[in-house]
């Protein structure tokens, strides 16, 4: 079995429906043995996955080297995406800072990055750390102004060393966020998006998430952007982790989604789903998005990921139960009088 394929937003590219995430989640980029990686890598371009994703900061370098070094043994050259984290340092001159560091992703990754993003949250005012995620907190004008990151991307495409750029809304000022949308500037853009928190696509409903990402990635598709979802198995709780263990989740989504969590796991037994199938289909069934992004940890969730892709979306009357509990906040169903 082979992956389906999207369209890359505007990019134009035709790319696997599912990414290979090398994140710190997974861990496989940082800390596998470089067989284990081989094999992985292997099992994914086999079954036509050829979007990668990395960052410089996942591993400190590791993961970017760690899959350009397995992508040369196996004489690949698929689609990558890697990122830029600036910190509170780096403010003091911004486009030079992120020439530096795609510069550093280009040398460990041994060639050219396909799609640059922005690590960095935005919001109104700088400050040393966003709420959560990489990195200073950058404004709009750091972003968008001269001697800003675009200005800075820009330069790095005239020399040929990145082709396209993105920007992330997974969290930072959705106010923010937008203006970077409109700007027309960014060819992508990152989303989170689960069964649990909807709201990149849908209004909040009547039982507001703690995070409510005001339908950012159903406006950046309708303004011709790719859009890249993450979070879909909510950084492994929807693959049967325990919410309450997963740090790398602000305590409020930890405490949601452990509520969340029992009325969806008894409706999906009821319909004989296995719960990380029902997260992986249900981001799927959304046609607006480019790219479902997976942290893979081992050759099987390779293949579980491409029979997910295979199976296609949910079914209607699946989708409906699941909005149903999603209006009710994923309250289990009040007993009977």
């Amino acid at each position: 079995m082979r992956t389906q394929r999207r369209v890359l937003g505007r990019t134009g590219l035709r790319v696997s429906e599912i990414g290979f995430g090398c994140g710190p989640t997974a861990d496989l980029m940082i800390h596998g043995s470089p067989r284990e990686r081989r094999a992985a890598v292997h099992a994914a371009l086999e079954a036509g996955i050829d979007y990668f994703d990395t960052a410089p900061v996942y591993g400190d370098g590791a993961s970017e080297a760690n899959l350009g070094q397995t992508l040369r043994d196996l004489g690949a050259r698929p689609v990558v995406a890697s990122k830029v984290a600036l910190e509170a340092a780096d403010m003091r001159d911004i486009a030079a800072a992120v020439v530096r560091s795609v510069e550093s992703s280009v040398e460990r990754l041994g060639m050219p990055v396909t799609l640059i993003q922005l690590h960095n949250r935005v919001g109104g005012v700088r400050a040393p750390k966003a709420e959560f995620g990489s990195g200073a907190l950058l404004t709009v004008q750091d972003v968008l102004g001269p001697g800003g990151v675009v200005e800075a991307f820009e330069s790095l495409r005239e020399r040929k060393l990145v082709d396209f750029f993105g920007c992330s809304a997974y969290g930072g000022d959705m106010d923010c966020v937008s203006q970077l949308v409109a700007s027309g500037k960014f060819d992508s853009v990152i989303v989170s998006y689960s069964i649990l928190n909807q709201t990149a696509w849908t209004d909040v409903g009547p039982h507001p998430a703690p995070r409510d990402y005001r339908q950012i990635g159903a406006h950046a598709a309708a303004a011709g952007m790719a859009t890249i979802a993450l979070r879909v198995l909510e950084a492994g709780v929807l693959a049967g982790a325990d919410p309450n263990r997963i740090t790398t989740s602000p305590s409020a989504d930890r405490q949601r989604m452990a509520a969340q969590l029992p009325a969806l796991q008894h409706l999906l037994r009821e319909q004989r789903v296995p719960l990380t199938e029902a997260a992986i289909r249900f981001a799927l069934s959304n046609p607006a998005l480019s790219v479902v992004l997976l942290g893979i940890s081992e050759t099987a969730q390779v293949a579980q990921a491409v029979r997910c892709s295979n199976l296609g979306p949910l079914p209607a009357g699946l989708t409906d139960r699941i909005e149903r509990l999603r209006l009710r906040g994923f309250a289990p169903t009040a007993p009977a009088p």
